[in-house]
């Protein structure tokens, strides 16, 4: 069932990908290659590159050249239902002018900003690309009281866990900003609140779906938290899904047999249940590979808990400070 037609919200059919600022392109190039990506097209002055996973969007990760000495989040783009919405983008106040999307799969694109001033980016009209066979299995598992797999191997080649999708992504708000952030996602947005955690009485993280009524979408593509005293409202990570738990775990390997920076992983959240391994990128941004989140819809009950360890993994390694 679609959402009314009086829903005064922009309209979202799904995620599409994320921006980001590197000072050192080359250096997040071959991170994103050992991630799991693959380079979808590249600028011929190379201060643009499209990175793309196996599914079927034309890309889902632009790392772009950073002109100071800082990197920067450029915010993240959802695929809105049709023409019509993006031009009810267009009029929200401080929107962008509808143009052209200079990028693989083509479409058009509108820039709008959250009350925190991150940047969040409209898009109708890509093209898909094929989706791309990996090979991957989906295992027989052998529980104590059921094996089904006889006679049959499970058997894994070592190496990156290739990106199907971006999954979803988070922001900071500066203290005192979480009614207006939640007012704004709420009523510019066809996003819904799929699960709250509180600081006492107060509600300081909010995890929203992409609301398509009774239609079953990720558990979350966006949340918000609240930053630390002495930092800016920043990107708090973003997350690309891979195939499943093994696939996952390879990936971990592999990154650390390169040398990455690990940040937290491998475990399994509460909130959402997906298996999580998150990495820092050699501009220090945090991105994550999941698998087995959850899917949810307007029935599907919304949690309410206390902030703390217990909120955020169910096993894993302890909490890093940065969570």
């Amino acid at each position: 069932m679609p959402l009314p037609e009086d829903d005064p919200r922009i309209r979202l059919h799904k995620g599409s990908f994320v921006i980001y600022y590197h000072v050192d392109i080359s250096k997040a190039e071959q991170f994103l290659l050992d991630f799991g990506m693959k380079v979808a097209h590249r600028k011929a002055d190379g201060s643009e590159i499209f990175f793309s996973g196996y599914g079927p969007d034309p890309f889902v990760y632009i790392a772009r050249q950073a002109q100071g000495v800082d990197p920067m989040f450029g915010g993240a783009a959802y695929v809105v239902e049709s023409r019509m919405e993006l031009e009810k983008a267009a009029k929200v106040a401080g929107a962008s002018a509808i143009s052209p999307l200079d990028a693989p799969g083509g479409g058009e694109i509108v820039t709008l900003h959250d009350p925190a001033g991150h940047p969040v980016h409209l898009v109708y009209g890509q093209q898909p690309k094929p989706t791309e066979d990996q090979n991957l299995q989906k295992l027989d598992i052998n529980y104590e009281d059921s094996k089904p797999r006889k006679g049959r191997f499970q058997r894994f080649d070592p190496g990156p866990a290739p990106v199907h999708k971006w999954g979803h992504y988070g922001v900071t708000y500066p203290d005192g900003g979480y009614q207006m952030m939640y007012d704004w996602y709420t009523t510019t947005l066809a996003l819904a609140p799929a699960d709250f955690v509180y600081e006492g009485e107060k509600p300081i993280t909010v995890f929203f779906r992409i609301d398509r009524a009774e239609d079953y979408t990720d558990h979350h593509a966006f949340f918000f938290k609240r930053t630390k005293p002495d930092l800016k409202p920043h990107v708090a990570h973003a997350a690309f899904e891979v195939h499943d738990f093994d696939i996952q775990h390879l990936g971990h390997d592999y990154l650390a047999s390169k040398g990455y920076k690990l940040c937290w992983g491998v475990g399994r959240h509460v909130l959402g249940s997906q298996v999580f391994d998150y990495w820092f990128d050699p501009s220090g941004f945090i991105v994550e590979h999941y698998a087995d989140g959850d899917l949810v819809n307007n029935d599907t009950p919304i949690a309410h808990m206390q902030a703390g360890p217990h909120t955020l993994a169910v096993w894993g390694p302890p909490v890093p400070a940065v969570f």
